[in-house]
């Protein structure tokens, strides 16, 4: 890692979750009951951003909220967990967006208002501020209505400014899976889907066919696989690793918290199997708790976990 101001610029989405714990999911005209209900920090981008900041990486988050509570909520928290607010917006014009999650053990499903979460524009991330950090993310591709057209452009820079790239997608609620997506892929480093998400690009409903037809168009591809582990591509190489043995409280976010593992790993001129073992020990350390559970993840944690084989 270089003497810039960060390691890791991460530029997307932040937004409130309210995660409600519940058995089954509700049918229109239905209604269960929920077991649990909290308050987090929510966004892929900002959840990624926080897992960076626990691992030790100095983090900045590019993103808008509103001036309202729920804006406030966020930026406290942002700084209690590590990571930079100073390239945060403040939006007087939108409410901070809201995310509700229906989160089950083995699953989980999403009701979202955007607000402020699709409001960022290319605009927003100056050279100046990209040529600030080693590595850039952009998380949920699909959400950023008006910052998507200018990803590929927003990556080419940040590479032309000597950083490295990511880009995690997230679902698309359209269900087209299309955009300007190939373009981004020829800017990014490495690309960092799910399997659900991978194979809906990729037009197969096999994980195994879409690894391939991605890793086409990037140099890298970590394919995220649940509770079969992770994936990898580049080129004519091709790793499987096997998830760390855990018991799953939550899903929620483990996503994210692979992606900042994988990506510490890569800061850390790791091998790709070990960067994969890291976000697979990132992942399973969210896992074992409720919410975004930021307060798993840290240096010391993943070591452990990465010792043992599993998450105690």
């Amino acid at each position: 890692m270089s003497g810039r101001s960060y390691d890791v610029l991460a530029i997307g989405d932040v937004n409130i979750d309210l995660v409600l714990g519940i058995e089954a999911l509700p049918e229109f005209g239905q209604e269960v009951l929920a077991h649990s209900l909290s308050q987090h920090l929510g966004g892929c981008t900002a959840n990624f951003a926080c897992y960076c900041a626990r691992l030790g990486l100095r983090t900045a988050l590019l993103a808008r909220v509103g001036r309202d509570t729920y804006g406030d909520f966020l930026v406290a928290e942002l700084q209690r967990l590590g990571v930079s607010t100073e390239h945060l917006i403040r939006d007087a014009r939108l409410p901070t967006g809201i995310t509700v999650s229906l989160s089950g053990r083995t699953d989980r499903a999403f009701v979202t208002h955007l607000g402020t979460i699709d409001s960022l524009t290319g605009a927003d991330a100056a050279d100046a501020l990209l040529a600030q950090a080693d590595w850039v993310h952009v998380g949920s591709f699909f959400l950023q209505s008006k910052l998507r057209p200018e990803v590929p452009d927003l990556l080419r820079r940040a590479r032309a400014l000597g950083a490295r790239t990511s880009l995690d997608t997230g679902y698309d609620p359209s269900g087209e899976w299309n955009g300007n997506l190939p373009a981004a892929l020829a800017q990014v480093s490495v690309f960092l889907p799910n399997e659900i998400e991978a194979t809906a690009i990729a037009r197969t409903a096999d994980p195994e066919a879409a690894l391939p037809a991605l890793a086409g168009l990037c140099p890298m591809v970590a394919m995220k696989l649940g509770a079969e582990g992770a994936a990898y591509a580049s080129g004519a190489e091709r790793l499987r690793a096997a998830p760390l043995s855990v018991r799953v409280v939550d899903t929620t976010c483990c996503g994210d918290a692979f992606n900042a593992g994988f990506v510490a790993g890569m800061l850390r001129r790791l091998p790709p199997a070990e960067c994969l073992a890291w976000g697979n020990a990132c992942g399973a350390l969210v896992a074992s708790d409720k919410g975004n559970a930021a307060h798993r993840v840290s240096v010391e944690a993943l070591s452990r976990a990465l010792a043992a084989g599993r998450v105690e």
